[in-house]
């Protein structure tokens, strides 16, 4: 069975006034509100101070972009100058290469130069030397000179003179004979006037063959110096031709080719063994014989 308690029970805390609860309640919400308020201004604070950091990041983002786009540049600036700056040292390599070169060339061109007027002073002094002497055989030759016109005008006197003494007469032919020569001096005169051509031979009893004159062939058979005499024998035309008992000086005529062109033979020496004489021609084949003067 249950025993019933009969201890006393504590006592009940003494209840609160309603005034004292209600500004209890004032209180607290008055701290609740100050706290509120507080609060929100610190949040509203921040967002300020947040939204000024962003501002300031987006604006040193900004300027980070504009450094990097500078630097990028930079660079590119950089590489470029550095081109061109190697460009510049290649050109002064070559325009010091060049100038050393130009230098060399100087150097020689100078001493050439040196060398041309040392030559220069040379030449002028050999030039004055010869220039001497040449005057001294200029002088020497002009005596030579007057001295050759006196002995050319000499023999011109003497070459006149000896035409003067040529003669024409009939040869064995019978036709009349140009003029002839009986001695050596006197055919030059007439080798001199080119009227005709002529050819000098001298024949001996000794050679067994015909020798050749101009376009005939002669072959000396017997001489006569006592009675002034000859006789020889002529080949041509694949004709032979005794010309027997022929005196010095005669013209001795004979026809020659198919145009009977007229040649001449003259002795004008003899001895006992040779004759000298000479063969006359027309210089053109089938030209007549000149007539004397």
């Amino acid at each position: 069975m249950f025993e019933e308690d009969t201890s006393p029970r504590p006592a009940a805390p003494p209840a609160l006034s309603v005034t004292a609860g209600i500004l209890l309640a004032v209180a607290i919400a008055a701290v609740a509100a100050g706290g509120f308020f507080w609060v929100r201004q610190q949040n509203q604070a921040l967002s300020t101070q947040l939204s000024a950091l962003e501002q300031q990041s987006e604006a040193q983002t900004a300027a980070l972009k504009v450094l990097q786009d500078r630097l990028h540049l930079s660079s590119t600036e950089l590489e470029r100058l550095s081109s061109t700056a190697s460009d510049a040292q290649r050109k002064v390599a070559q325009a010091q290469a060049l100038l050393a070169s130009t230098q060399k060339q100087t150097q020689t061109l100078a001493q050439q130069q040196a060398q041309a007027a040392n030559d220069l002073a040379a030449v002028k002094q050999d030039t004055g030397t010869q220039l001497g002497a040449i005057t001294g055989q200029i002088t020497g030759v002009k005596g030579d000179v007057s001295t050759n016109q006196k002995a050319i005008t000499a023999t011109q006197a003497e070459l006149d003179a000896t035409k003067a003494q040529l003669k024409s007469t009939i040869g064995d032919m019978g036709v009349q004979s140009g003029l002839i020569a009986t001695t050596r001096t006197e055919l030059d005169a007439l080798e001199k006037t080119g009227a005709r051509a002529y050819f000098e031979f001298k024949l001996s009893k000794q050679t067994k063959t015909p020798v050749r004159v101009g376009a005939v062939q002669l072959l000396l058979k017997k001489v006569d110096p006592k009675h002034a005499k000859y006789t020889l024998e002529l080949y041509a035309d694949d004709a032979q031709v005794e010309k027997k008992d022929k005196t010095l000086n005669e013209p001795v005529q004979f026809v020659v080719g198919s145009s009977h062109a007229l040649n001449e033979l003259v002795v004008y020496q003899m001895d006992k063994n040779t004759v000298t004489g000479y063969l006359s021609a027309p210089k053109f084949p089938g030209a007549a014989a000149p007539s004397g003067n």
